[in-house]
């Protein structure tokens, strides 16, 4: 399979900034025994759930295939603290006004918390603090970085963008359809973000609607991913990095191209197994959910059996392109084929790290060949040990 029977013409509303592969439109609960408190029902904005005291679970339509981010709305009394905003749009705006004027009753947001950088996230936080005067809370480098896309929007495709999707096979006979789609939808999906901020960091201790929560950095999705989980009660919130039914791209991008999110997504999964207690989950998509240790444990061994496949496929010398029939079930088209190459490229940079690919290059395609001897229970523990993948202990208060 080639990359002109993976990627077809982009449509006129080109490039999604979705940040996950698309995600099936009835979510099913799987066979992981997951408990879901609130069984199949969902909020939104004018029907929301209290699912702990002061503690309130919306949703934000989003425009694109997966159509929904979780919200969390805290009562702080006089006002309110949110977790996420959803992206830059009318419907998103209009979800929030009918927060505004039913469940908020009139009491101004305080605080905005961004778990990371993805549009859906923090598109619309820039838009809220202007109109509620709120405090913005982030990490630092989901912050800088994201200020970094939302300036350094173009029409133009860089030629460093370019140069990483051929050296990764994409055929050079592509290259005027891919500029065309131009480099500026991060912008689209998000207003001009808070000149200020306040820094969230890994272990720090933030109060929310009364309740202490400890911050948790999770990367390998976005650099800096705040979880935060609370330390006076069973409740977690999750954002991104943890979710149900489906997974978060982990993807190596034209800016960073040698590096390992993957690497970096596994040691923070393995050390959310730190967490003692079995909190009530509140992802960024899907319902909440309880037994979180069982969902670490399929999406680490998800990665781990694409690990496995993929070098197995390799014993032949395979481009990152090359590479789809051992990954993806599904044809990727259109603009999913670049979130799918990212992804492939991820794979392959963890399997490079742990000395069991060997990477060669003809002057214009990076390929890939398997070495060594894969011994698949060991991968967990390996990837641990590459520099840069420790982590500090989690610290907890409930058991």
């Amino acid at each position: 399979m080639t990359e002109q029977d993976n990627l077809e013409k982009p449509e006129a509303k080109a490039q999604q900034v979705a940040d996950h592969r698309t995600a099936p439109q009835t979510w099913s609960r799987g066979d992981e025994n997951l408990d879901y408190p609130f069984g199949e029902d969902v909020p939104d904005a004018e029907n929301t759930f209290e699912i702990a005291k002061g503690v309130h679970w919306a949703r934000i339509p989003l425009p694109w295939s997966l159509d929904h981010i979780n919200v969390y709305l805290f009562d702080e009394g006089d006002g309110w603290t949110v977790v996420d905003t959803g992206s830059r749009g009318d419907r998103g705006r209009e979800a929030w006004e009918q927060l505004e004027n039913g469940l908020m009753g009139g009491r101004p947001i305080k605080r905005i918390i961004a778990t990371h950088l993805h549009p859906d996230h923090l598109g619309l936080a820039g838009w809220l603090v202007e109109r509620h005067g709120a405090e913005f809370c982030i990490t630092q480098t989901e912050y800088l970085m994201a200020q970094h896309l939302w300036m350094s929007a173009s029409s133009d495709f860089p030629d460093e963008e370019i140069d990483f999707f051929f050296k990764a096979g994409v055929n050079p006979d592509l290259e005027q359809m891919i500029r065309s789609a131009g480099f500026g939808n991060f912008k689209k999906g998000v207003h001009k973000l808070p000149y200020q901020y306040t820094r969230l960091e890994d272990g720090s201790e933030i109060t929310i609607g009364g309740r202490r929560w400890r911050v948790l950095v999770g990367r390998g999705h976005s650099p800096e991913h705040a979880c935060l989980l609370c330390i006076d009660e069973p409740l977690m919130i999750s954002g991104d990095q943890i979710l149900p039914q489906i997974t978060s791209n982990v993807s190596v991008y034209a800016r960073e191209p040698m590096a390992n999110p993957l690497g970096h997504w596994i040691a923070s999964l393995e050390r959310m197994k730190q967490i003692k207690a079995d909190p009530l989950v509140m992802p960024s998509h899907g319902p909440v959910f309880r037994n979180l240790h069982n969902r670490l444990d399929t999406l680490v061994n998800s990665h781990i059996g694409k690990l496995e496949k993929l070098y197995e496929w390799c014993a032949e010398s395979r481009s990152p392109v090359d590479t789809f029939p051992a990954l993806f079930k599904r044809k990727i088209t259109g603009f999913d084929f670049f979130m799918a190459l990212g992804e492939a490229i991820a794979h392959l940079h963890l399997l490079e790290a742990l000395g069991l690919l060997e990477r060669d290059f003809d002057g214009s395609v990076y390929s890939f060949k398997a070495s060594g001897n894969m011994e698949v229970t060991d991968i967990v523990a390996a990837t641990l040990q590459l520099p840069g993948m420790a982590l500090r202990k989690i610290e907890e208060a409930l058991s």
